[in-house]
């Protein structure tokens, strides 16, 4: 017998085959039909609302986006003064001598400490820029760290462990069932996790053990030695499932927010373009080894020379069409390299369009925007929200993919191609069978308030998750579709 039995609705499948229907029956965790209507224990009346494939996440830190959840909330400060008031006033409600973490802040330039440190100098401080690739400690925190720390207080990149070393231990397993939970109530069903050390898998493996991994994740391993990633690469085959172990994340360059984004021409004002995270020749040992072992590419690069540096040694490479390795990001490229990503896939995070907008105009300056967000040269497409730097949820990554908020409109998605980045193009990048509502695919989906291919993209913005299904089942249920 059918488990359960969708209709009345407006369904997009993302199939090319069939991309509508009216009706989805499921059994077994899988789609059985569709515009049939068999008997069914348990029927949902959609009454006109709009179900699509559940969310791919494409390139996410679900564990960082629990942690956010309980640290100081720094989204959107722009002003040292306000990034010392929030923590301040979080210290007025914390024991001394307890840390005081925080995430998000975007500030133009790098503040110093001495402010932060006046405030709190009671308690060790570390908070920590919005893309995640430099933080600010204060005095108490550098204290803890011993000789050798910067004095203005900001750490940079892989020196960010000085200070994170230093924090105790959370409950992890709280930290990602918190984002799971926040995830599945924005329709998302899958994510792939951008950087899984080694005590996030065993992490991953006791929740897929104990049957509390809700969502499919694609982890992306991650280590800043290349060694510890050919040693692990050669110890394992890659695995699939709901939480698959295949794929290798590599970082070429930092960020453009934190002036670490690898670029061709010095930034807007200075001598420096940035910083190689790891040598070419060390991410191209590690590229060789995972085309031997079968193992995908994933490789952070945000700079034009970083994004020329990767392109050069995957076609060195030359790895099989079927290894569908990635390019993480791809934000800012060199006009003449755009036709070459036709090979690859490109992960972006059309959110921070938006975001980055300021800081390109402060750091680049005109002239340097042809290749910037260029997605429609870009190539294959996967979507992801890059949360916690970004919001996790796909209304706004949608609404970005199409509007880019009038900024180079011409590399704006249609509502079409967003949607499939955000289904089946991400669970491509993730040799996943969700994506798309076919017979035999898994049964993921989300019902909508609207109808995101013919909504104006603001309205979107204002749409409702009513519902997130996986494998069938309900995850998450408003009680206005309840009601």
């Amino acid at each position: 017998m059918t488990d359960l039995l969708l209709v009345n609705g407006t369904i997009h499948t993302l199939d090319p085959a069939r991309p509508r229907a009216r009706s989805i029956a499921c059994a077994d965790g899988k789609v059985e039909s569709l515009d049939e209507t068999p008997a069914a224990r348990r029927v949902i009346d959609l009454k006109g609302m709009t179900v699509v494939p559940g969310f791919v996440d494409a390139h996410v830190h679900l564990l960082a986006v629990g942690r956010r959840l309980r640290e100081v909330d720094l989204t959107g400060v722009t002003d040292v003064g306000e990034l010392v008031r929030r923590v301040a006033e979080r210290a007025s409600q914390t024991p001394p001598g307890t840390w005081i973490t925080g995430t998000g802040y975007d500030l133009a330039e790098h503040p110093r400490h001495e402010a932060l440190s006046a405030a709190t100098p009671d308690h060790p401080v570390w908070v920590v820029r919005k893309d995640m690739h430099s933080g600010l400690a204060n005095a108490r925190a550098m204290a803890l760290a011993g000789p050798g720390v910067p004095p203005d207080g900001v750490f940079f990149e892989d020196r960010k462990s000085v200070i994170e070393n230093l924090i105790p231990e959370r409950s992890l397993a709280a930290d990602f069932l918190a984002a799971q939970r926040e995830a599945m109530q924005y329709g998302i069903t899958s994510v792939h996790d951008a950087m899984v050390d080694e005590d996030y898998l065993r992490l991953l493996r006791s929740l897929e053990d104990g049957r509390s991994l809700r969502l499919r994740v694609h982890a992306m391993f991650w280590n800043e030695n290349p060694d510890r990633l050919i040693e692990f690469m050669k110890s394992r085959k890659p695995s699939s499932g709901r939480l698959a172990v295949r794929a290798i994340k590599v970082f070429m360059d930092g960020s453009l927010g934190s002036t670490t984004a690898w670029m061709l021409a010095p930034f807007l004002g200075g001598s420096s373009c940035g910083v190689a995270r790891m040598k070419p020749a060390d991410v191209e040992r590690v590229a060789r080894v995972a085309r031997e072992t079968g193992w995908q590419m994933c490789v952070h690069a945000i700079g034009d020379r970083a994004n020329r540096e990767l392109l050069d040694l995957y076609e060195r490479v030359n790895p099989p069409a079927e290894a569908r390795w990635r390019i993480e990001h791809a934000q800012h490229v060199h006009p003449q390299d755009l036709p070459r990503f036709s090979r690859w896939i490109a992960s972006v995070q059309p959110s921070h369009c938006v975001a980055d907008r300021r800081m390109m105009e402060e750091k680049l300056g005109p002239g340097r925007y042809e290749g910037c967000y260029a997605w429609k040269r870009l190539g294959r497409l996967a979507l992801g929200t890059d949360a916690p730097v970004e919001r996790l949820d796909p209304r706004w990554t949608f609404y970005c993919a199409v509007t880019r908020e009038g900024w180079e409109t011409s590399q704006c998605l249609s509502p079409e191609e967003a949607l499939r980045g955000m289904t089946a193009g991400a669970a491509e990048a993730g040799f996943q069978d969700s994506g798309v509502l076919a017979p035999g695919r898994p049964a993921d989906m989300a019902v909508l308030s609207e109808d995101w291919l013919t909504a104006d993209p603001k309205a979107v913005l204002e749409s409702r998750v009513l519902a997130t299904l996986m494998d069938g089942r309900v995850g998450y249920q408003s009680k206005e579709l309840r009601g």
